[in-house]
């Protein structure tokens, strides 16, 4: 043999064994999975066909991949066909109750090949269908109950008492873990499935029934009518496991089977009992089962399911059972045949014969339930104010929203926090520990405008704040522009605007623009961060003056500590330690903030050091792999004392449109040098007397010679920078910002 055919030999060698292993490693993964129902590769493959199924779905063989382990491992989940004649969808919906976790080969090799469980010519007879079918039921309630045993086992707990008792799926469907903790007297910290186990290890062996789903009085009543064997000592809920449920006779007044079915003409044919459905699958499936309630459900994310809350509700009260009877008791009578009969005279359209909803407020409200859900996120408590947030990533405005909370919270009282559009809280130390907060984005998230802006509004209605603050939540200004009427009858509107966005085509866009007509009516105060943003509006809007004394800039304050020495001092006093200049640049790698024009100086200025932290946040990210050598990136900074900020020579800032930024007051503050685009408020901190301005959309050039100048004057670089040190404190101090605020709620009042 050549060495060429020495090597095939060996590749193929190789192969042979990776496929062994592969089948081994498929039979270990297939006896542990429960969706196998415990059969191994070889039991599967006595019904599966690997020609048709590679002529079906010819992209296996494109791959190169045995048939049936790509079934095994892929295929049942797509909902592939095994073999001829084999219809999937109509054996998951007929045969296993809709249930996709279990593999369909699986269940047709262990429960219904040897009566060949196939549609068309080789449909059985109902009777072997629903044999096949309690088969499978008791085969998982079996499964369940195992499963169940094993963990109490394993953690310690006695089982003895319940392996006599006829355990199954239902139990849990049942188990009401906020009831079992009321009654057991258990705190929140006590997990729904902790609560779970220990029912099953003590509750139910005691005869504890597991929720509001079973009512005794009714139990006993029908066990009497159906003639059942007498309750004992054993309790009504250990009966109705051995007796009640077996004969599918439900618990709770507030089903019945015979209803279940009415709404339900699909369950006609089920093959057991009607309770479990309800049970396993109904509730989940938000199916109708009573004919005098329509319950509709909500859609909103982890709304919990209006079934459940409405047998939660009323499962244990006999005064509601005798309302809902009474209702049913009136449907059917003399009266109201008679008064349909009248007015069936005058329109032949109204008669008894048609089903029509019955609703009981408000559980055919599906804005309700999302409501609810909504409320019960809110804490305890009253609040003086709300403030509306969209989310709280690392912006500017989400800042400035931290210190109007906390500054709100010293000033007036308690803060509520309500987190409307996304989930992101990267920076809660903004918030600080006495802000109360709640992330509603989830429970906002799946409805639409019209119920979000209904909700919002109902919440705050039922909190009552005297101020509600809105930054930049495009949630509340929707709601203020709907329901701001009714929402200044009892709070006063405050709205933050920040400096408008540009579009690529250069149009202004943000809530500036699209976000003040459609309110400004309803608020008591819009609030700018500069007195630039301020006289803008009131132009663009031509605002009379009894209506532009609502514009109020309120400068946001510096909260980092500044050093004991001013930073230029001692940037100063070191600067005949560095080789070379070095200045640092912050910002997001975005058009705004024109990251571009940072390098365009950088290369004008190769013997000065360009230290960056950024990233980009709104726009695709620059590239930036030909930077140059004096340019060194870094990723965002979280604090300032991450900043070599005693090391450099000053900051330089580059922005085209801006409001006031924060960075700048807070370098401000330490006595930073700073040169700076003029764009947006930036004039109002930095000009010719504390920094060193240049105009928007000035060439490069004049930005290199205005960091000429700061680097080469180092007098001249403490007078400024000192001098915009005073003006920070004497303008931007948490004192001033508090008696700002503080005029504003004086004049809400």
């Amino acid at each position: 043999m050549g060495t060429d055919g020495a090597v095939g030999q060996l590749e193929l060698g190789i192969r042979m064994m990776k496929r062994i292993l592969r089948k081994r490693r498929l039979n270990r993964k297939l006896a542990k999975s429960p969706a196998f129902l415990g059969l191994g590769r070889d039991h599967l493959a006595e019904h599966f066909d690997a020609a048709f199924y590679t002529r079906e779905y010819p992209d296996t063989a494109a791959a190169g991949v045995d048939p049936l382990t790509h079934y095994l491992e892929y295929g049942w989940r797509e909902s592939r066909t095994p073999f001829a004649g084999f219809d999937v969808n109509e054996y998951v919906s007929a045969q296993m109750n809709g249930d996709r976790e279990t593999c369909p080969l699986a269940h047709y090799t262990r429960f219904n090949s040897s009566s060949q469980a196939l549609s068309g010519d080789a449909a059985r007879t109902q009777e072997e269908k629903t044999n096949e079918y309690l088969r499978w039921f008791r085969a998982q309630d079996e499964k369940w109950t195992n499963e169940m045993l094993t963990l109490l086992d394993a953690l310690g707990m006695e089982t003895g008492a319940l392996r006599d008792l006829p355990l199954g799926r239902h139990l849990r469907a049942m188990f009401s873990p906020d009831d079992y903790r009321r009654q057991q007297g258990l705190g929140p910290e006590v997990t729904d499935n902790e609560s779970f186990l220990r029912y099953l290890a003590f509750g139910l062996p005691a005869g504890l029934a597991p929720g509001p789903f079973f009512h005794e009085a009714t139990y006993r009543r029908r066990a009497v009518e159906q003639g059942l064997p007498s309750i004992g000592d054993e309790g009504a809920f250990l009966h109705w496991m051995r007796h009640g449920q077996p004969n599918d006779i439900s618990p709770s007044p507030l089903f019945s089977c015979d209803g279940y079915l009415h709404a339900n003409k699909d369950l006609e044919a089920y093959p057991w009992s009607k309770t479990s459905h309800f049970l396993l699958h109904g509730i989940d499936e938000k199916r109708q089962f009573r004919c005098d309630v329509t319950i509709h459900h909500g859609i909103g994310t982890g709304t919990p399911n209006t079934t459940r809350r409405f047998i939660s509700a009323f499962g244990g009260d006999d005064a509601a059972h005798e309302e809902l009877a009474a209702m049913r008791r009136f449907l059917g009578s003399a009266r109201m045949r008679d008064l349909v009969n009248k007015a069936n005279v005058s329109d032949p359209d109204v008669t008894t014969q048609v089903d029509l909803p019955a609703y009981l407020p408000p559980w055919h409200d599906p804005s309700y339930a999302d409501y609810r859900h909504a409320l019960g996120l809110l804490p305890e408590g009253r609040f003086r104010s709300v403030v509306l947030i969209p989310f709280c990533k690392v912006g500017g405005a989400d800042y400035v929203a931290g210190i109007l909370s906390r500054t709100l919270s010293d000033i007036d009282g308690p803060v509520l926090v309500l987190q409307t559009d996304e989930a992101d809280w990267a920076r809660p130390e903004w918030f600080g520990d006495d802000v109360a907060r709640v992330d509603l984005s989830g429970a906002m998230a799946a409805l639409d405008e019209d119920g979000r802006t209904q909700t919002l509004y109902e919440l705050l209605r039922r909190v009552r704040p005297a101020n509600v603050f809105n930054v930049n939540s495009l949630l509340a200004f929707k709601t203020i522009q709907r329901f701001g009427r009714q929402l200044s009858a009892f709070t006063s509107l405050h709205a933050y605007y920040f400096c408008a966005d540009r579009t690529p085509s250069g149009d202004e866009a943000g809530h500036p623009v699209s976000n003040f007509s459609p309110v400004f009516e309803h608020l008591t105060t819009a609030i700018t961060d500069s007195a630039d943003l301020a006289e803008t509006l009131g132009r663009r809007f031509m605002l009379p003056p009894d209506l532009a004394h609502r514009l109020r800039p309120v400068y946001t304050p510096a909260r980092t500590d500044p050093p004991t020495a001013p930073l230029v001092r001692l940037q100063v006093d070191a600067a005949g330690t560095r080789k070379r200049p070095v200045l640092i640049w912050a910002g997001r790698f975005d058009r705004q903030k024109r990251f571009d024009l940072l390098l365009d100086v950088a290369r004008a200025l190769p013997d000065v050091d360009f230290l960056c932290w950024g990233k980009a946040v709104l726009d695709p990210e620059p590239d930036l792999n030909a930077l140059p050598d004096n340019v060194k990136l870094h990723d965002p900074f979280t604090a300032y004392h991450e900043l070599p900020l005693e090391a450099v020579d000053g900051f330089f800032y580059t922005s085209d449109w801006d409001g006031l930024p924060t960075i700048l007051i807070e370098l401000g503050s330490m006595g930073m040098p700073i040169v700076a685009s003029t764009a947006g408020g930036v004039p109002e901190l930095i000009d010719e007397t504390t920094g060193w301005p240049v105009a928007v959309g000035n060439p490069s050039d004049d930005y290199v010679n205005a960091i000429e100048q700061m680097l080469d004057a180092p007098q001249t670089r403490i007078t400024r920078a000192l001098a915009l040190r005073e003006r920070v404190h004497s303008r931007h101090s948490e004192s001033s910002y508090a008696d700002a605020l503080s005029a504003i709620l004086k004049e809400a009042t």
